[in-house]
């Protein structure tokens, strides 16, 4: 039984017959605190995204981070005008929000894309699904990014509005992953890359995982990924299984697809699970607490599914589409969540 000052406010506020909306888990920390070194773990991510990327990996970042904030204020400010309980008492919240659209944008993008991105994020899918729905059912920034681009996608008065580094990108329509020939030369845009210190060149496989200069800002480098993310899940419980069945699936189809069409399995396996809109999104978005599922066997479940719907898409060349099978498997998260809840003794009925 939780007690004393760690209890959290959900608990605290209801009265002795009253139970606590989930879905709710207790980290034995706070929410800031746990916001806060969320938000540690990734700004070191954000430095080597930076040292690989460029100037623009900055820009990407402080846009979206600046454009949360403002706007996590101008409500704040309102709410305190109006003698409001804030939602947020303090922007560490919004600033992991912030820094994850940074993070989860492409190198290549339009810096009017990442605003737009981090204003969706903050003002529909954090201070709107929190108000106006029972919990968080999507993932703030997978859903205001598929949202927005979605959008772009269908507006024909763009003269080119597909080309933001995301779903059905002139480059990536010409990609053919399902053949050996077509998934090799298609690597080239990751081949050729030097580090700086060593003078290395890479080859497409070691620069998935070492070294990426296209693709997901925080993708750049999948090994950082992979260390600080698993580093990060330990110190803040993350689900972890999530994570584990979502890069073990990955690489199992990976695999799979590589011994079916031939060619180097390897680079299947760096393609397909390093590529930043992967291994990012597995740590960092797909282990959001409200719209993922609570049960263990739940989240195996979602993982899994999550590795094969973004597989599916990444075979129909649209390879930011880990973030619309997030938004998929979030919807599901209400129904996944019956599996596995045990029904206390004495009380039948759903």
């Amino acid at each position: 039984m939780i007690t004393g000052e760690n209890m959290p406010d959900e608990i605290k506020s209801s009265g002795p017959n009253d139970e606590a909306k989930p879905p709710h888990v207790y980290f034995g920390m706070e929410k800031d605190q746990l916001m806060l070194r969320l938000f540690l773990a990734m700004t070191v991510i954000a430095v080597i995204s930076i040292y690989i990327m460029g100037t623009d990996a900055l820009i990407h970042i402080l846009v979206a981070l600046i454009t949360v904030l403002i706007i996590h204020y101008i409500i704040y400010g309102i709410q305190k005008s109006m003698n409001l309980k804030p939602t947020y008492e303090t922007p560490a919240s919004p600033a992991v929000a912030g820094l994850i659209v940074g993070l989860a944008m492409p190198i290549g993008g339009p810096f009017e894309i990442t605003a737009a991105v981090a204003a969706l994020t903050i003002l529909v899918f954090k201070y709107g699904q929190g108000r106006y729905l029972d919990r968080k059912y999507l993932n703030p920034a997978a859903a205001s990014k598929t949202l927005l681009l979605v959008l772009l996608s269908a507006i024909i008065i763009f003269e080119d509005p597909l080309n933001t580094g995301m779903i059905f990108h002139p480059h990536h329509l010409r990609l053919d992953l399902l053949t050996e020939k077509g998934f090799q030369d298609s690597m080239w845009i990751f081949s050729g890359e030097t580090l700086p210190v060593l003078g290395t060149k890479l080859t497409a496989a070691q620069s998935l995982f070492f070294w990426q200069t296209h693709g997901w800002i925080g993708g750049a480098s999948g090994l950082a990924v992979l260390i600080i993310g698993g580093m990060t899940t330990i110190w803040l419980k993350l689900k972890w299984r999530i994570i584990v069945s979502t890069l073990i699936t990955m690489t199992i189809l990976a695999t799979a697809m590589g011994i079916f069409t031939g060619g180097n399995i390897l680079l299947r396996i760096s393609f397909h699970v390093f590529t930043g809109s992967v291994i990012f999104m597995a740590f960092y978005m797909a282990t959001e607490p409200q719209s993922t599922p609570m049960p263990e066997r739940s989240q195996y479940i979602f993982g899994v599914s999550l590795a094969i719907v973004t597989f599916g898409l990444q075979l129909m060349n649209v390879l930011g589409g880990s973030i619309i099978a997030l938004v998929l498997l979030n919807l599901a998260t209400p129904y996944l969540d019956k599996i596995g809840y045990r029904t206390p003794y004495g009380h039948g009925g759903e």
